[in-house]
């Protein structure tokens, strides 16, 4: 049996697929319905409540018109972009822009890790493969600022560039943390190293570990350029942006493509500090032992998102209540204060691990 066979297995028996079906159809179903079930739906409750946060914040009443509560706003929201036209054509540029995104939006969910039984790949590069995701949007976002052929667009290009690049060194420094805890970089290990308790998730583990959870979520914000550390798709400091030109369709992939973006390194997040998806209350092997896929695929996947929401929401609260900090700012924080401090996390946590192993 094959690594693609026995990584399929789950989804066989899960939503009881014939065992005659080829692999390849397995793999697109897969895709095809955690994007669809997972991702986009994310996207919209994710929406809403960031909407609804930021009225609170701001003493206003938020989104109430479409569906109960407004909770129908994201869905309202998409069709008015896909019925928006754009005004003149998309050059050769643009052209690159959206294969980039769209290679980075569909490639990747098949590595993002959604459960124990959700797993399409788990190789010891893993961890990794998202990692590398992230630079991809960030590629196809520079892209976009020199599609504009103006100062302005370039400018913003280099300037995106220049603070994923900034972002990516110590986010990769504080991955390698947590890959010394768990003994390798696949998801099952990380999972299986850490435990439902918060007292035995990775962050907690010792100080060092907090150190590096603190520094991945950080240079996340960084990579990716979200709020408060967007300062380079800011539109006021170069008189437009990097998505000042966008609308439509156009603009509804380049949103898209920043959710899936800080969604992928939420999950990531919570899978390699906190905990990932283990069920609390001995669930997860009641549900094993009563011999239940798919109540055990629901509840871990619920669990992870949980976690992984509530992460969002806290990123979201402190970027409300936090001004905007320009590029400058941003890429000096990343290399003067999280890079060091993403060494010494790499320095205490492997001596941890050394000690423990003797």
């Amino acid at each position: 049996m094959n690594a693609q066979a026995m990584w399929l297995n789950p989804w066989i028996s899960g939503f009881s697929f014939a065992e005659s079906v080829p692999q390849w159809l397995l793999t697109a179903c897969g895709l095809v319905l955690i994007y669809c079930l997972v991702i986009v739906p994310s996207g919209a409750v994710m929406g809403y409540l960031e909407r609804k946060l930021s009225a609170d914040f701001q003493a206003r009443v938020g989104p109430n018109r479409a569906g109960p509560a407004g909770v129908l706003q994201p869905v309202a929201d998409l069709l008015k972009l896909l019925q928006k036209q754009a005004s003149r054509d998309w050059n050769w540029r643009e052209a690159i822009w959206l294969l980039v995104h769209t290679m980075a939006l569909y490639s990747t969910v098949a590595v993002i890790p959604l459960g124990s039984l959700l797993l399409l790949v788990d190789t010891d590069m893993s961890a990794f493969l998202p990692f590398w995701s992230a630079l991809v949007l960030a590629l196809g976002t520079m892209f976009l600022g020199l599609s504009q052929g103006s100062v302005p667009g370039w400018f913003g290009g280099i300037r995106v560039a220049a603070q994923a690049l900034a972002g990516a060194f110590p986010a990769l420094i504080a991955l390698l943390c947590a890959g010394i805890r768990a003994g390798g970089f696949r998801w099952s290990e990380i999972a299986a190293a850490q435990s439902s308790s918060p007292l035995l998730w990775t962050a907690a583990a010792n100080p060092f570990q907090f150190i590096a959870f603190f520094v991945f979520v950080i240079s996340g914000l960084v990579l990716l350029g979200i709020p408060p550390m967007d300062a380079a798709f800011s539109a006021p400091d170069i008189h437009g942006g990097v998505s000042s030109h966008l609308s439509g369709r156009k603009l509804t992939v380049f949103r898209l493509g920043r959710f899936y973006g800080f969604l992928l390194w939420s999950v990531i997040a919570v899978v390699l500090f906190l905990g990932g998806w283990e069920l609390p209350f001995g669930l997860s092997t009641e549900l094993r032992n009563a011999d239940s896929p798919r109540l055990l695929q629901i509840f871990e996947l619920c669990w992870l998102l949980s976690k992984t929401f509530l992460l969002v929401l806290v990123v979201t609260w402190i970027a409300k209540v936090n001004p905007r900090s320009r590029v400058d700012q941003v890429t000096d924080f990343a290399w003067r204060v999280l890079s060091p401090f993403s060494l010494v996390a790499l320095i205490g946590a492997s001596l941890v691990a050394g000690w423990g192993a003797l």
